[in-house]
């Protein structure tokens, strides 16, 4: 078969495919963009999770009108014109990849004005090919409209999530550049309606709107300056287990598992935003076209000053007054959690919205939430097996289950499987194709394939048993809204007071609140 050149179409496809995986990434390139022109205030609205539109909207320089052709072109940029730039980078973009790729997979407007044109231009790209380039009424800045992402590869779109799930990732980007440019304005609409508006503020102020309130208590300041970078940020020590972490190196936010593994080794799963500042010669971001995966010079260096950091905020925070309320506070939580009922004496009253159980108990009025209470039954009861067999039991499919999963997906498969083959699942993995063969004892099908899939969109491929068992306890409990008919909430309760802990679910929620009975006398004038 001779060889031949690919068309253009084709290789902005193929392109296409590495820079945009799902709307998330989509939102990431043209916030970068905007960033890059200098903008102080950014907008971004979103529509059915993205899939019908993402548009971003600036009030950066813009764009000059003879630039507007050469800007969704392939390797076309203004941020670097050497190799030497690519080792001093002081933008975001640098490909010259993103717009061409984003127009290749979808209908892509750009509409721009500069200060020194007294007009706007307005281009339109469908799949990569321009419709129309003209003149139109614009404000100082640039905005970016994709619609239909992938309309033209229906295999692409296939491979997108529900709206729920993309729209989760979404917020993560949009998260995390609002963290890293607390001095710009950041607002996003979902679906018509404004749901964060941020003018220029601290970053705390903005950490705590965004990850809530509950988070300001335990926060620990980092700021700590070492001989090859400076780490700041903050950390939870008291927060639960949370997938809310984030790292940033020379404001990038970054993925990288052994920094990850470096700094659960010394807090644990706690939540944390690094900011690490690095010189520019000391770290590679041209190892992928996300940018979102790094290289350093010598990574050994980077981790001692991670660990440098870290160990000296939790010094100064032993050192703290603070610390002795905390460990009064965790003593007493721990004689809590070691409270054990006299099962016999609790007695169920009923069930509220088919979500709370109420029982009554000691003088004391209990509202329990069913699913966290049976999420610490299974929880323990996978932990317990774990511990002591060393793997959890599997139930082998009549019928295997086919697995729809990306092609990056079915990699981090290939790395998970030993691991998942412990927890009870098994599979059969093709080049590409995956079935699900086997699943744990007492798990439906439904949740075994659901638990595969959070845990491969997570893409965290050092999760621990406890994280994954927590994970696959919500799947297998009752969820609010199930009926439970006397026998079944009387069986519940009993294996629920019967745990080690009976008080906080797996993720650190509470699973019941109680008030005395007369404490309700006094409010209704009883007492």
């Amino acid at each position: 078969m001779k060889i031949k050149p690919l068309p253009e179409e084709v290789i902005n496809k193929i392109s296409a495919g590495e820079v945009v995986e799902r709307p998330a990434s989509v939102l990431k390139e043209l916030i970068e963009n905007s960033l890059d022109a200098n903008s102080k205030k950014i907008e971004v609205f979103i529509e059915k999770g993205g899939k019908k539109l993402i548009k971003v909207k600036d009030d950066g320089v813009g764009i000059y009108p003879d630039d507007m052709i050469n800007a969704v072109k392939r390797f076309n940029t203004s941020k670097i014109s050497s190799a030497d730039d690519l080792f001093a980078l002081q933008s975001y973009g640098f490909r010259g990849e993103a717009l061409s790729s984003i127009s290749a997979v979808s209908k892509f407007k750009l509409i721009s004005r500069t200060l020194e044109t007294p007009t706007g231009n307005e281009i339109y790209i469908e799949g990569g090919k321009l419709q129309y380039f003209r003149e139109s009424g614009s404000p100082l800045g640039t905005t970016v409209e994709v619609k239909e992402l992938f309309f033209n590869i229906p295999a692409r779109q296939k491979f997108l999530k529900s709206e729920k799930t993309e729209l989760i990732h979404i917020l993560d980007v949009f998260s995390k550049y609002a963290f890293i440019h607390t001095d710009k304005s950041f607002s996003i609409h979902i679906d018509g309606k404004l749901l964060y508006n941020f003018y220029p503020s601290t970053l705390k102020e903005r950490l705590l709107k965004i990850i809530g309130k509950e988070f300001e208590k335990d926060f620990i300041e980092i700021d700590y300056e070492g001989t090859i970078g400076i780490v700041k940020g903050y950390i939870n020590l008291a927060s639960v287990y949370t997938k809310k972490k984030y790292i940033f190196i020379n404001k990038r936010p970054v993925r990288d598992f052994i920094i990850q593994n470096t700094i659960k080794e010394l807090i644990g799963d706690k939540f944390y935003i690094l900011f690490i500042d690095l010189p520019s010669y000391f770290v590679d971001f041209n190892v992928h076209p996300s940018k979102q995966e790094v290289k350093f010079v010598k990574e050994s260096s980077v981790i001692n000053l991670i660990k440098s950091a870290l160990n000296e905020c939790l010094n100064i925070f032993k050192k703290k007054t603070i610390s002795y309320s905390y460990k009064e506070n965790f003593e007493s939580h721990l004689k809590q959690t070691t409270k054990k009922y006299e099962t016999s004496k609790f007695e169920i009253i009923g069930q509220i919205e088919d979500t709370f159980l109420v029982a009554y108990y000691n003088e004391e009025v209990y509202f329990i939430d069913q699913h966290v209470a049976h999420e610490r039954i299974f929880y323990e009861l996978l932990m317990k097996e774990y511990l002591e067999k060393g793997e959890i039991p599997s139930q082998k499919l009549i019928t295997p289950a086919v697995l729809k999963l990306t092609p990056d997906e079915i990699q981090k498969l290939k790395i998970l499987e030993n691991k998942l083959n412990k927890y009870g699942f098994s599979f059969e993995i093709e080049d590409t194709k995956v079935f699900l063969t086997g699943i744990p004892y007492n798990m439906s099908q439904f949740s075994a394939e659901n638990i595969v899939r959070d845990i491969l969109e997570t893409g965290n491929l050092n999760a621990s048993a406890e994280e994954i068992f927590s994970q696959m306890a919500c799947k297998m409990s009752v969820k609010a809204g199930d009926k439970l008919d006397k026998e079944k909430a009387h069986a519940l309760i009993k294996q629920w007071l019967e745990t080690d802990n009976p008080n906080l679910c797996p993720h650190g929620r509470p699973i019941y609140y109680k008030i005395r009975l007369e404490e309700i006398k006094k409010k209704v004038g009883r007492l």
